[in-house]
């Protein structure tokens, strides 16, 4: 639960969501996390989005600004914004920079007003409101959502899965769709992208788009074998003829129940 938190509030920032941002860091979410794909905090994310107010809230609420990326990153070194530049490198109260419209005082090396920070957090809720969302998956979390469940079964229901595209093999959804759907691997005959394509290696799988829906389609030969055969060992299940119905013989007539 902690890590969909510390995602969401990422990717409240992509957004430019300053109220999301809050609501998440009020709730107490790690405001350092870093992302399993760059290795960014949300500050690395404001910073290369140039949101000057959420970079400002991250900054007051304990956002270290000293964390490194995968690469070696820090949040100034892929920051492009004057502005957030600033408040990178100022020592005055980040309080009263966003509240106090008399205060001008600038460091000598970036010459943005302090003042500007008021203006840009009345706009957070509109630039929200028109941020292309597909953007924030390519570039913030680049994690692919996918819904999965058994074939012909009594449950018609899918189950919502994720994975990172960078982490994304048919060998890697196999063995989720095995964890998720509680099966082995050798029960599965084959995947198969609704309606009617099968998976059948990488160059499938990396075609494969968010919220697309998959079927895990069982053996039911190997399925029954694995009852009989768990852990190695033979159990008393007796072994069915190939039309499926079991027989015992008496005297001279096969009885089928």
């Amino acid at each position: 639960m902690e890590r969909v938190l510390e995602e969401r509030l990422r990717d409240k920032v992509c957004l430019g969501d300053a109220d999301g941002v809050q609501d998440l860091l009020n709730v107490g979410v790690d405001i350092n996390a870093r992302d399993s794909v760059l290795g960014w905090t949300a500050l690395h994310w404001a910073c290369k989005e140039g949101y000057v107010d959420i970079a400002a809230l991250l900054l007051k609420n304990g956002a270290d600004k000293n964390v490194r990326s995968l690469l070696g990153e820090t949040p100034a070194s892929i920051c492009s914004n004057q502005q957030i530049m600033y408040l990178l490198n100022t020592s005055d109260d980040l309080e009263r920079i966003m509240y106090d419209s008399s205060l001008r005082a600038v460091t000598s090396e970036y010459s943005a007003p302090p003042d500007f920070l008021r203006a840009a957090a009345n706009s957070s809720k509109a630039r929200s409101s028109m941020y292309d969302k597909g953007r924030l998956v390519s570039s913030c979390q680049d994690e692919l959502v996918l819904k999965i469940r058994v074939a012909n079964t009594a449950d018609p229901d899918f189950i919502e899965v994720e994975i990172l595209r960078s982490e994304l093999t048919y060998h890697s959804l196999v063995i989720l769709c095995c964890k998720e759907l509680d099966i082995s691997s050798h029960q599965i005959q084959k995947l198969r992208k609704l309606p009617n394509t099968r998976l059948r290696g990488e160059k499938d799988v990396q075609r494969l788009q968010n919220f697309q829906e998959i079927e895990v389609v069982i053996d039911t030969t190997n399925v029954y074998k694995s009852m009989q055969n768990s852990n190695g060992v033979a159990n008393s299940l007796p072994t069915l003829p190939a039309n499926g119905y079991q027989s015992i013989s008496k005297k001279d007539q096969t009885i089928l129940y």
